[in-house]
């Protein structure tokens, strides 16, 4: 009897309480879809930054110095019937004497991205990169070139919803992902690239050495041939 009466009793105040009688909202997963939002007409402009290194026939070691301009420019329909956003590069060369503002820019390349529910796949040069997988989460591992002739290469991410700054711009979210690491007493290799929530890809980074060699003695550090290259975010916006 005391059982029914205080079951009686429960149903009474979720009667009184309307919330007791509303199903509740729950949000969608997040699954870090934001980190490429590939709007149409968005852009991004970058600084970058490029050392290339080469010792032979004579010591050359070359900087470049230069800004790039990606825009989403329109969306159509790839050999696989997905939307497909046309990725147009722009250039502008630095001058010492004249500001990037005073130069037009000049279409450099057309590369092609499609998102996806499980990734964002990014043709680069006619090859195909998985650059971020989807659910997003700390280390979770994926295989960058899973569609194109390159060979498996393991990608993760390593920080993830971290706050940065790049260039001057912060960011409250961002992850990192590591793409290439190898370090060896001949060799270095290390690339990486970092997206921000509601923007992009905001830094890349590509740094790849061969290191001096004579008589089978390796110098670690002492660079022979290879390249370092920096793109970081400089201004974005929709045009």
């Amino acid at each position: 009897m005391r059982f029914f009466f205080i079951l009686l009793l429960a149903l009474g105040f979720c009667f009184l309480d309307s919330s007791c009688t509303k199903s509740k909202t729950i949000p969608p997963p997040d699954l870090g879809y934001n980190y490429y939002p590939g709007k149409v007409k968005s852009y991004i402009i970058y600084d970058v930054d490029s050392t290339s290194y080469n010792q032979l026939p004579i010591i050359d070691t070359v900087h470049y110095k230069f800004q790039i301009k990606e825009e989403f420019d329109t969306l159509f329909q790839d050999n696989q019937n997905r939307p497909t956003l046309k990725l147009i590069r722009y250039k502008k060369i630095y001058s010492p004497t004249i500001p990037y503002s005073l130069m037009t820019w000049t279409i450099e390349k057309v590369w092609a991205a499609n998102i996806t529910n499980t990734d964002v796949e990014v043709v680069e040069d006619n090859l195909r990169y998985t650059k971020l997988a989807f659910p997003a989460r700390l280390n979770i591992t994926w295989d960058g070139n899973a569609h194109n002739i390159l060979g498996k290469q393991d990608y993760f991410y390593s920080i993830y919803d971290s706050p940065n700054t790049i260039n001057g711009n912060s960011f409250q979210q961002t992850c990192t992902v590591n793409q290439i690491y190898t370090s060896t007493a001949i060799n270095f290799q290390n690339y990486f690239e970092v997206y921000a929530r509601n923007v992009g890809l905001i830094y890349k980074e590509i740094s790849d050495y061969t290191y001096y060699q004579t008589g089978g003695v390796a110098y670690p550090g002492q660079i022979y041939t290879g390249i370092h290259y920096v793109m970081q975010i400089n201004s974005y916006g929709t045009e």
